[in-house]
């Protein structure tokens, strides 16, 4: 008997609906009428997972959702928000639309977490990834193209420029023809080591109990302080939370 991922069809989903494994009404804020519970076993990458369905495991991917995967750039901090949003083991909410499954085989589903989260929209609303068209699966369609242009009108992570908090690479040029013999080039006269910048310094000295007080969170970090919560640490009004987490200064 051959084990391992099955895929599973939206009429098997909703075989899981009947048998018992529908939402109970009010399980979880924001999660729709009509999902299904399922428990989460594996994260893949930002858009693709494995969950466990009833009995059965199913590899699925998010609908509406491109993250960047592989050696991309922002891979791994997409990896690591679905991560967050679905740690394994927790319980997850699904959704399916029209097309049950890709070319691949893989199960495309809408997906909210324990809190009910829609992470479909929080990744690409927070510049984790991007929306990709999977037509005929529209259901959510509006409202995720309006996150992903707040996204890109605030320039969050995939529509940085940046390279996962550097700037984008450029490639090497492609030589073509046969390359001429470098000129020696003369030789110039070493110009002085200009001196290091000094330690940029709190703005707060801490009296008041708190952190010292900084203008962004890397420096924070570099001095080692943070992270800090909502609603526990009082040094987490003094910085942008970008991602809506609840958490900032996060090393």
């Amino acid at each position: 008997m051959r084990r391992g991922i099955t895929s599973i069809t939206l009429a098997a989903v909703v075989t899981f609906a009947t048998a018992g494994f529908a939402l109970p009404a009010g399980v979880a804020p924001n999660v729709p009428e009509g999902t299904v519970r399922a428990k989460v076993k594996k994260i893949i990458d930002g858009d693709t997972l494995v969950l466990l369905i009833g009995r059965k495991e199913a590899k699925v991917r998010v609908l509406e959702v491109n993250a960047p995967g592989g050696k991309e750039c922002w891979a791994k901090e997409a990896t690591a928000r679905a991560a967050k949003l679905m740690p394994v083991g927790s319980t997850a909410y699904t959704l399916a639309d029209r097309k049950p499954r890709d070319r691949n085989g893989l199960n495309l589903l809408y997906v909210w977490n324990s809190d009910g989260v829609f992470v479909n929209q929080n990744l690409i609303r927070y510049g984790y990834a991007k929306w990709k068209s999977m037509t005929p699966n529209d259901r959510f369609t509006e409202s995720l193209r309006k996150m992903e242009a707040k996204a890109a009108r605030e320039r969050l992570r995939v529509w940085s420029g940046k390279c996962g908090g550097t700037a984008t690479p450029t490639p090497a040029p492609t030589p073509t023809g046969t390359p001429n013999p470098p000129k020696p080039s003369p030789t110039s006269k070493p110009t002085p080591t200009s001196k290091p910048s000094p330690t940029p310094k709190p703005s707060d000295t801490g009296s008041t109990g708190n952190d010292p007080r900084f203008r962004t969170c890397g420096e924070a970090n570099a001095a080692g302080y943070g992270p800090y919560r909502r609603g526990v640490d009082p040094e987490y009004a003094w910085y942008q939370d970008r991602d809506g987490d609840g958490l900032v200064c996060e090393r």
